[in-house]
């Protein structure tokens, strides 16, 4: 199934926790923020344990099978990440994605991370095994008329009342920039505590 970055929460709070989930995009903030929702609502259900690949040059796609079937040594339910360079896992990368959604392993979440995927992609064999196993994220870049608007809302998710040239005074000098954006706003809360926030501030 596929959901927006917007959605995740809630879809995870309606539907609860897939085998499988892919976060794909090109924006590192959003990718971290649902990778961190993730893993929250998976510790949350008492996935304790956390193993990382990082899929390079030469990776033994045979290792996500064998750790998939290794029985964890300190808790039953663990989240196994499978972090991708590309959204390309090649031929053999196609063939165990393919091998590993048709039979999940028990007690194991599956977060595989990649960048954006191109349209092929979502054609191929891999990408059809995930979405029919679990949950696939696409994450999209805010586009500068939708950035006030998301940093209005960010403010007032952390009690922040910003005034009315305020989201747009920010949007004007991040550039775009997500990452930038928020550590302002951790900023003007640090600085101001929780309440209105002003032009001048």
């Amino acid at each position: 199934m596929k959901v927006y970055a917007n959605q995740l929460h809630n879809h995870l709070k309606k539907s609860g926790l897939p085998a499988v989930v892919l976060v794909s995009g090109d924006e590192p903030l959003q990718m971290a923020e649902c990778c961190d929702a993730i893993r929250e609502a998976a510790r949350v259900q008492g996935y304790l344990e956390r193993e990382v690949m990082h899929v390079e040059t030469g990776f033994d796609w045979g290792l996500l099978l064998e750790e998939a079937n290794a029985l964890s040594l300190f808790a039953r339910e663990r989240i196994l990440e499978l972090r991708l360079p590309n959204a390309k896992p090649g031929t053999q990368g196609g063939k165990a994605l393919q091998e590993y959604c048709a039979n999940p392993a028990p007690d194991t979440l599956l977060l595989i991370t990649m960048s954006k995927l191109e349209s092929a992609a979502s054609k191929s064999k891999w990408y059809k095994s995930i979405d029919a196993a679990g949950l696939v994220v696409q994450v999209w870049p805010i586009e500068r008329a939708q950035l006030p608007r998301w940093i209005e809302q960010r403010m007032r998710s952390l009690k922040l009342q910003p005034g009315p040239e305020v989201a747009e005074m920010l949007s004007d000098r991040v550039e775009g920039n997500l990452l930038a954006a928020a550590q302002e706003i951790e900023k003007l809360r640090l600085l101001y505590g929780e309440g209105p926030v002003n032009a001048e501030q």
